[in-house]
């Protein structure tokens, strides 16, 4: 008897533990599209969404009045927003067509640059908003000076490029492809300065606001987080088949927010790879389609709350757990 009371006791206390560990209801929530979103992407404070439906313009949003400043689109012919980025200085943003990538100004909505570039995959902006790194299906991701309308650096793989991050010191960028590859860049040189590679094609990569760590994410493999400096392994994210949707550092770099194609975001810290916080948006907070991924996450600047987007066309506003 004994026994079973102790039993039932450590099982209670794991519930506890485990309910403790895990938030399912956001202290905010907003509709950005009914119909969902293809893509997203949120400033650095996570105070501007720019976000796509499969259908019609991008559509730029204030998170913190929820009010559309502008909305976007490249062409008459519309063949829908596929990638977005907004520079860290929250003066310019990019958006990517299929076979073209738009310059666009934030405070007056104006479009600065348009240019053809076949078969885009993947979007990232330099803090300043100046140069954009681009990820291609011809196996190379190129850095691109968007005020001269020229290429700077070509970063090869031996597959389609899936993924692109910079760091906002303007050091680093990283790519990720179909060849199972890695590949931290300098964007000095635009040297091969570290290569990772995993057991299978790489389907989401993110990097520090400093440019100190990487992540590496193997669609349905595994989730590593790297120092860039030596090249190191710091951590496995003890997951297994987990396939990341949405990726980002916290300010300080010292934990990594992870989304998921199940709506579940995690918080991990970077050099254990322990598992900090879990949060899941429960089903009856989703309309339509009725599943759904996240697709962007960023922190406030005070690294307090964070904002979440996810293809469902919802927006979730979520606390971040003090220490």
């Amino acid at each position: 008897m004994n026994f079973l009371i102790t039993r039932l006791f450590f099982i209670c206390l794991i519930v506890t533990l485990a309910a403790c560990q895990s938030e399912s209801v956001p202290n905010k929530t907003w509709t950005h599209s009914e119909q969902g979103l293809f893509t997203a992407s949120l400033s650095n404070d996570a105070s501007l969404a720019l976000v796509a439906s499969t259908e019609g313009p991008a559509k730029l949003i204030n998170t913190l009045s929820n009010k559309t400043l502008h909305q976007w689109q490249h062409t008459d012919v519309n063949d829908g927003i596929i990638a977005t980025a907004i520079s860290a200085d929250k003066k310019f943003a990019i958006t990517a067509e299929k076979n073209s990538l738009a310059l666009w100004q934030i405070n007056n909505g104006k479009i600065i640059g348009l240019w053809d570039f076949p078969n885009i995959t993947d979007l990232a902006i330099s803090f300043d908003g100046k140069r954009a790194l681009i990820a291609m299906e011809d196996n190379q991701a190129y850095y691109f000076d968007l005020y001269h309308g020229k290429i700077i650096h070509t970063f090869n793989h031996a597959g389609v490029v899936n993924s692109v991050a910079l760091s906002n010191n303007g050091q680093f960028a990283l790519t990720g492809g179909n060849d199972h590859q890695a590949k931290l860049w300098s964007l000095k040189t635009g040297e091969l300065a570290q290569q990772w590679t995993h057991s299978f094609k790489i389907y989401k990569v993110a990097l520090s606001e400093d440019g100190k760590y990487a992540m590496s994410n193997a669609s349905l493999g595994k989730t590593r987080l790297w120092d860039t400096q030596t090249g190191d392994q710091l951590s496995e994210l003890p997951m297994r088949y987990m396939t990341v949707t949405a990726g980002t550092f916290s300010p300080d770099g010292n934990s990594l927010l992870t989304g998921r194609p199940n709506q579940r975001i995690d918080l991990w810290d970077v050099k254990s790879g322990q598992l900090l916080h879990t949060w899941s948006v429960k089903k009856h907070l989703l309309w339509r389609p009725k599943t759904a991924a996240i697709i962007a996450l960023s922190f406030a600047k005070d690294g307090q709350y964070f904002l979440s987007e996810s293809s469902a066309g919802t927006a979730n506003q979520w606390n971040v757990p003090k220490n």
